[in-house]
């Protein structure tokens, strides 16, 4: 069979914010930096790494936080302005920034028209100013709606992100929330369910009985909602988090759970080539010496048969592309797929939808994949 053309992404970490949401554990520093000396930072790693993927064609850019709407965009224009000599990006279909609703102004807008960046991704998380207050956002829901008018207003392709499963949560809010974001008629709505990670803000306030975490069943009651009103709106429900209108996948995100190769640069910033897993390391001040002095600052690892097979079957089952027997044959070998095709016997059929040779999960089963997943692995 004739090798695939695969797609490549480039994934630029800006590890500032300035307040930390108390449910965060992404890398990030609530200071601000030197931003010159940091975009020469990334300058340098992207350039001594343009060699680490199959080849220098960059179809998507993810620039990701952190909060990297709080760069002044000249920075961000200086930083395109280098990645076009160091990769090919003639191609490039999908330039997404994140950002945070109280940093979008019109001045924000118009300045962001001067870069190739053609998708905003916000994370507006609630239209409820208590559960944001308890999120320790910097934005109320006010604030959200004026930052998602002026986008929908100058970007067509754009993403929100809301969270269920919130302490004072009720479904009465999240219904509310949920019918706010609808109200700005988004391509994309990304929806996560809360998950407390450790010695976050978040959970040492539920450790000090400050505030209650929702049991599961409310969250499972949430996504239902979610998966209904999404349904009836004309959303596709592509990931388990993840819904859009028709032609509006996020490609750069879809291409991660595919296995496409992708660069991330930064301090934290995971990389994969196909057979190699890079990641950086979690300080800026550190990673910014080390790449500046030529010293190591990332670690590495080979993936084997094994792991390559285990990480599709997990990222396949958290899409509605599911996984197929066929490809898992000519990619990793015929024991794979029988090992694959026997386990598939084991799993409860109300979970699983099989169409030919894909075999993927139904609403109820995505709520379960990575347990479902974990019963495919090969130890």
């Amino acid at each position: 069979m004739a090798n695939k053309i695969l797609q490549q992404g480039l994934y630029i970490h800006f590890p500032f914010c300035k307040k930390k949401c108390s449910y965060c554990a992404f890398y990030s520093q609530s200071y601000i930096f030197d931003y010159q000396k940091y975009i020469h930072t990334l300058i340098k790693e992207a350039t001594v790494n343009s060699s680490f993927l199959p080849n220098k064609k960059i179809d998507t850019i993810y620039l990701g936080g952190g909060t990297p709407s709080i760069v002044p965009v000249n920075y961000i224009l200086e930083l395109f302005n280098s990645l076009s000599k160091i990769f090919d990006l003639s191609e490039c279909s999908e330039i997404t920034i994140e950002a945070n609703p109280d940093d979008v102004d019109i001045e924000w807008i118009t300045s962001l028209k001067s870069t190739p960046i053609n998708r905003i991704s916000i994370g507006i998380q609630s239209f409820n100013d208590n559960e944001l207050s308890i999120l320790n956002r910097r934005h109320n829901a006010e604030g959200a709606a004026k930052a998602l008018d002026l986008i929908a207003s100058h970007y067509p392709n754009y993403s929100l992100d809301l969270m269920y499963g919130l302490p004072e949560q009720t479904m009465k809010s999240w219904k509310y929330s949920i019918e706010q974001a609808l109200f700005f008629q988004p391509q994309h709505i990304s929806a996560y369910s809360l998950s407390v990670e450790p010695n976050t803000p978040l959970d040492k306030m539920s450790c000090s009985n400050i505030i209650t975490i929702p049991e599961e069943d409310f969250s499972i009651e949430c996504y239902n909602m979610l998966n209904d009103k999404l349904k009836d709106s004309h959303f596709e429900h592509y990931e388990i988090s993840n819904y859009c209108k028709s032609g509006y996948k996020a490609i750069h995100n879809s291409n991660y759970w595919k296995a496409f190769p992708y660069l991330g640069i930064g301090p934290a910033a995971h990389s994969f080539n196909g057979d190699i897993r890079k990641w950086n390391i979690n300080s800026l001040e550190k990673y910014s010496e080390n790449v500046q002095n030529d010293d190591v600052y990332y670690e590495i690892e080979t993936l084997d048969t094994d792991m390559k097979y285990n990480e599709y079957i997990m990222l396949g089952l958290r899409t509605n592309n599911g996984i197929d027997f066929d490809e898992i044959e000519n990619k990793y070998g015929k024991i794979y797929a029988t090992h694959t095709f026997a386990t598939k016997k084991n799993i409860n059929k109300s979970l699983i939808m099989r169409n030919d040779n894909i075999l993927s999960l139904n609403e109820k089963g995505l709520l379960l994949a990575d347990r479902i997943a974990s019963n495919f692995f090969v130890l």
